[in-house]
């Protein structure tokens, strides 16, 4: 099995296209993807960075799922209708982000793994970013992530705004531009590589 498949496996069960997505999307958008199947492949191209564990370990939660659509990419907790399905915890990806490439659909991304890490996306649950930890090793390193973001190094101001919006922002760009984030801020650059990168972590 090759790294990329538990990615793979994840998108197949958990991901969505909204149906008919390219004819209700901008012309842009519409130029920019030569089929309809190209906006999923292009979140996987962004989310391959992305250790295979986090892919395993997420697929073996209830719940937290993927919606490519129109409109603005955000992170919505609870219960939610996806094909007439009903869902749990819904990453709702912008195809417009995904034709920009901008650094969105990770940080939409990074807010339901901080929701599963937290607290395996129940609905009051403490996220990882807010203390909160599926085992004894994730709570102690969500307290450190609440440090560093006190610390006030983030990276911009969106990292700069809550510590949810801090540990998203910040794992967007470990995956994009390590460089940029390890000057800006490198104690949380360590902090990935101890816990999201460490294999330990997902045992």
């Amino acid at each position: 099995m090759t790294d990329r498949q538990p990615l793979w496996d994840w998108l197949h069960g958990r991901a969505r296209l909204r149906p008919d997505l390219l004819p209700h999307s901008p012309p842009w958008v519409r130029a920019h993807f030569d089929h309809a199947w190209a906006p999923m492949q292009a979140l996987a191209h962004q989310l391959r960075p992305l250790p295979a564990s986090v892919w395993a370990w997420l697929l073996g939660q209830n719940g937290g799922f993927v919606l490519i659509t129109t409109g603005a990419s955000r992170y919505v907790p609870g219960p939610a209708t996806i094909r007439r399905k009903t869902v749990q915890n819904v990453a709702y990806i912008s195809v417009e982000d995904l034709a920009r490439q901008n650094e969105q659909p990770l940080h939409v991304i990074g807010h339901l793994l901080d929701h599963y890490l937290g607290c395996g996306g129940a609905p009051d649950g403490l996220w990882l970013s807010g203390g909160g930890g599926t085992t004894d090793r994730w709570r102690e390193a969500g307290r450190r992530l609440e440090k560093l973001f006190a610390l006030g190094y983030g990276l911009d101001t969106t990292a700069q705004a809550n510590v949810q919006d801090y540990f998203a922002q910040s794992l967007a760009f470990y995956c994009r531009d390590r460089r940029r984030l390890n000057t800006a801020d490198p104690q949380i650059t360590k902090w990935f590589r101890s816990t999201l990168w460490n294999p330990a972590f997902w045992k």
